[in-house]
Formats: structure tokens, C-alpha cells, sequence
């Protein structure tokens, strides 16, 4: 058994591109937010930011993760049952990524324009985005047999990585000629990266593939359910009474590394640009040491997955991680900082890397895409919370952004606990009992 690596780097095309996006989004879009606000100090402002405070503007960057936690368990179940000639994945990236680029470009044209038309053009980049997010991933496991995951995922995570180390590097070059450069940049990688897997992707055939007529909305009702007539609402009751809670301490832990990762990824910048008084676009240089890392330890965890185990993995990555945020919060000089972002891109790696094909590998047969779902459900609940929480403790401790270098690693403390307790989510060797679930007997159909 071998893994294709030609067609995982292929696929990994689709989460460089999203990647990209996020990147530049939780990059700069906080310094519009905040920029000409009297204590958010720049050396270059930007013209036309909003002024606000740091809790709304935590809140603010929420809302890409709310609508995500509304919408990708739906938008991963559909894409279990859809039927097209493009296959089941295809049809949601062909329809969300060229709407999504479109918007993401807009963004910084609504510098110095009512907030109002800001944050619709912000809505909308988010809706599109997550028409397609899900079905993204969903695609590994479907080309992927399961002991080759790790390996795989550390493909597709090299790919994300480097598409954030390009947002950050070249974006951040972009970005102190323009505020427009890093968002047109990302939506041409996006729409690129996207096209590369619609069209050289190969998917293997659904068997009896069932086309059922009937309106979208029942369509989407169908999707919602398994081939038990169970539901997404049933996948929750199962995770949650499960004998060994394996799969519910996993989210559990996925959501509180998640809230120490997003007080990095939304607050560097702020806390580059304030507390360590960076020039603009040398904020997102200073961060591209953390994705760099990723992109180049991306393989090695996978690899360091397989053999030790993803469980050991994981647990080792979050004690790296904890030690580099720490060191960060006692830490000025600048190479000094860079090399704890190395250590945390190390750590974050190893977490990353194998916990997706943990969900997997404990998935029923039939419901990866549903499972994904719950995953993103676990990462962006965490991502809703964060950045308001570590938003409001910056406005109580007057804007002293090296205060959430003492948060996120209390989180990571937290999530360690509960991956301890951890059984399942190893490569399946067999199919489980509970997996074993009737033939599907209808198949939503997307024409085209």
C-alpha cells in the first residue's frame, strides 16, 4: 500500500488557497478594524480603518467561525450523499471558491466606506468560503486509505502552510505598498489552487449511485440524514454517549488548542505592531516563521505520526507549543521571538497533522464528511470564543497584547488533559462494528 503523492499534493492545492485567504484575513483585517483608534499605535496607519476596540473586534473576527460551526456539519452531510459528473466534493468548490475570491478582493476597497458595507462584503466572503471548506477536506480520506492519513494530511498541511508563508511573505511586501496587494494576491492563489483540483483530482466512482429527484430543500434534508435514517443530531447523541467518550475528549481537546491558536493567529499582528512596534508588512514576516515551520515539519509529523502513534504525536506537539508560547510572553528581541514561532510551528504541526485523521479513523463507515464537520464544529466554536475572549481581557488590561502569550498556554494545558484520556483515533486496521451500516439507498444529485 502506497500513498499517491501526486494526487495528495494536487488536493493540497485546495487548503493552500483557503489558507492563503485565512491568513491575510486574520492578518490584517483586525488592523483595519482597529487602525485609528488613539491607543493603536502605527508607525505607517492605515487610512480608513474603523477605529474599534479590541473585544469587538474579536467578536468581528468571529463571525467567519460562527457561520462555519452553522454550516459546515450541513455542508460535509450533503456532500456524503451528493451525486454529479463532477463527483460528490467537486460541485461545492466550483460553486463557493470564485464567489468567495471575489469578495475577499473586495475588502480593502471598503476602507473609509460606512462599516456597514465592510462587513457585508465580509459576510459574503464567508458564506462562499464555506460552501466549499468541508467538501475540501473530505477529499483526503476519499482518494486516502487509513493508514496512510498521517502521512497524507502532513501532505496537505505542508500545502496550507505554504500557502500561508506565501500570504505572509509576499502579501506582507504587498501590504506596505497597499493595503489592497495581500487580499488580490490571495484571491488569484485562491482561484488558481482551486481550478488545479476540479480539474486533475482524480475521485474514485461512488457505487450504486442512486439519482433521487426531488427540491434543494429536500435535498438538504436528506443530506442531513445517515443511511439509518439517523441524522447529524444522532452523530452528536452517538459521540456523546459512547462508552469511552474517545471521540468526544478529542473535540474537546481540538477546541482548546484551537482557542490558544487563534489568540496567535488573530492578535500577533496587533501585539507585533504595538508591543514590539514593527514597521507595516513586517508583521506578517515575523508570523511567516511560524507557517514556514509548518510547511517544512509538515511531512516529518506525519511521518513521526505513523510511527509512534498519533496520540504521542499530538501530546508531544502540545508541550512544544506550550513551552514557545510561554518563552514569547517574557521575550523583546526579535530573533529570539522568531525562534520560539519555529518551535511553535513544530508543535503545531504535530498537532494538526494527526488529529484530523483521528476523526477520521473514528468515523462510521459512510459519514467522514459528516465527522469533518464535527471537527470544524470543535475548531471554530473555539475560534468564536477566543479571539472575543482574549479581545476582552486586552481591553481590561489596557490593550497589553503579550497577556494572551500566558492564556493560550493555559489552554493548551487543558487540551493536553483531556488528549491524555484519549483510546480511539489511531489507524483502523478493520472496520469497526458500529460502522457497518446499510447500502445507501438514495444519493442527493447535483446535475451538471
Amino acid at each position: 500500500m502506497r500513498l499517491n503523492y501526486l494526487q495528495t499534493f494536487l488536493l493540497g492545492f485546495a487548503f493552500l488557497g483557503i489558507q492563503a485567504l485565512f491568513a491575510v484575513y486574520n492578518a490584517y483585517v483586525p488592523i483595519f478594524l482597529q487602525s485609528g483608534r488613539l491607543d493603536f499605535v502605527e508607525i505607517n496607519p492605515v487610512a480608513g480603518g474603523f477605529g474599534l476596540n479590541a473585544t469587538l473586534t474579536g467578536f468581528i473576527m468571529t463571525l467567519d467561525n460562527l457561520a462555519a460551526i452553522l454550516i459546515l456539519p450541513y455542508i460535509g452531510a450533503l456532500s456524503d450523499v451528493t451525486v454529479s459528473r463532477w463527483g460528490k466534493r467537486k460541485p461545492y468548490i466550483i460553486a463557493g471558491a470564485p464567489l468567495a475570491v471575489l469578495a475577499f478582493a473586495g475588502i480593502p476597497f471598503m476602507l473609509g466606506l460606512p462599516l456597514s458595507l465592510f462587513m457585508l462584503v465580509v459576510v459574503i466572503f464567508i458564506l462562499a468560503v464555506d460552501i466549499f471548506r468541508t467538501p475540501v477536506i473530505s477529499l483526503m480520506p476519499d482518494i486516502t486509505p487509513s493508514p496512510l492519513r498521517s502521512q497524507a494530511n502532513g501532505i496537505i498541511n505542508l500545502m496550507g502552510g505554504l500557502g500561508a508563508t506565501l500570504a505572509f511573505v509576499i502579501g506582507g511586501v504587498l501590504y506596505s505598498m497597499s493595503p489592497t496587494g495581500p487580499f488580490l494576491f490571495g484571491s488569484i492563489t485562491t482561484l488558481i489552487a482551486c481550478a488545479i483540483v476540479v480539474f486533475f483530482v482524480s475521485v474514485p466512482r461512488e457505487p450504486d449511485e442512486v439519482r433521487t429527484p426531488g427540491s434543494l430543500w429536500q435535498r438538504v434534508r436528506e443530506a442531513a440524514r445517515n443511511q439509518e435514517g439517523g441524522s447529524i443530531g444522532q452523530d452528536i447523541r452517538t459521540v456523546i454517549s459512547d462508552r469511552d467518550r474517545s471521540v468526544l475528549l478529542l473535540l474537546g481537546a481540538i477546541f482548546f488548542w484551537f482557542l490558544a491558536y487563534s489568540a496567535l493567529t488573530v492578535f500577533f499582528t496587533s501585539f507585533a505592531t504595538v508591543s514590539l512596534g514593527v514597521a507595516r508588512g513586517q508583521e506578517a514576516l515575523l508570523l511567516a516563521f511560524f507557517s514556514l515551520t509548518i510547511v517544512l515539519f509538515a511531512l516529518p509529523a506525519g511521518v513521526i505520526g505513523a510511527r509512534i502513534g498519533r496520540k504521542r504525536s499530538i501530546l508531544l506537539g502540545l508541550a512544544i507549543f506550550t513551552v514557545a508560547l510561554s518563552a514569547i510572553s517574557a521575550l523583546s528581541n526579535l530573533n529570539l521571538i522568531r525562534f520560539m514561532l519555529i518551535l511553535s510551528g513544530i508543535g503545531w504541526a504535530m498537532i494538526v497533522v494527526n488529529s484530523l485523521p483521528m476523526i477520521f479513523d473514528s468515523a462510521p463507515l459512510g459519514r467522514i464528511g459528516a465527522y469533518t464537520g464535527l471537527y470544524y464544529v470543535a475548531s471554530q466554536s473555539a475560534e468564536v470564543i477566543g479571539p472575543v475572549l482574549v479581545g476582552g481581557v486586552l481591553d481590561l488590561l489596557d490593550s497589553n497584547y503579550r497577556t494572551m502569550f500566558i492564556y493560550a498556554p493555559l489552554m493548551l494545558i487543558i487540551a493536553m488533559t483531556l488528549m491524555i484520556k484519549v483510546q480511539r483515533g489511531e489507524v483502523r486496521t478493520s472496520v469497526p462494528a458500529e460502522a457497518h451500516l446499510p447500502e445507501a439507498t438514495s444519493q442527493t444529485t447535483l446535475e451538471g
